[in-house]
């Protein structure tokens, strides 16, 4: 028997990667107080250098929490030796990350958003974003050579009405 709820653990775990950062943030603060009340380049240098890398990982965190969902929809995500397999009832398959041409994020109905993978000779593979392993896509997208979080970042917070490409194979 636990001490703790398990759907408080869930939101915990969920919320894990920004509040570990805000903590080094926090930290950086000291740090930086220190360097400006007890004269000391050290402690402020450490604490600018430390500020700079804690807030440029809260911001990944921040992107890869909208990324990363709870894993109530249909199927299910695997990624193996660079290969993406999603199991589903309808809407299955599998694509190669070499194969690849274009990755677009869609909405869709039930308000959230899905993967779209297209490659050539295949129909395109729709992921929903919560889908059960779906996490892992965006480890294995980071492989793809011009992909930019920043543009996933403002994919998610553009118009929801429609498709936007994040990554496309360069000619």
């Amino acid at each position: 028997m636990t001490i703790f709820r398990s759907d408080a653990l869930k939101a915990l775990r969920h919320w894990l990667e920004p509040l570990m950062t805000v903590v080094v943030v926090l930290i950086a603060v000291r740090l930086l107080w220190l360097g400006v009340f007890r004269p000391s380049w050290v402690y402020g240098l450490m604490g600018l250098v430390l500020a700079l890398v804690a807030g440029t990982l809260f911001n990944l965190a921040l992107i890869r929490l909208r990324l990363v969902s709870s894993g109530e929809a249909v199927g299910i995500v695997e990624v193996r030796e660079r290969n993406i397999v999603y199991f589903a009832p309808h809407m299955g398959g599998d694509i190669s990350l070499e194969g690849l041409d274009k990755i677009v994020i869609s909405p869709s109905k039930s308000g959230s958003y899905n993967w779209v993978l297209y490659a050539s000779g295949q129909p395109p593979l729709i992921i929903p974003f919560n889908a059960r392993g779906a996490d892992r896509l965006l480890h294995a997208f980071s492989a793809l050579p011009g992909l930019s979080l920043e543009r996933l970042n403002k994919a998610l917070k553009a118009d929801r009405n429609v498709m936007h490409i994040v990554w496309q194979r360069p000619q």
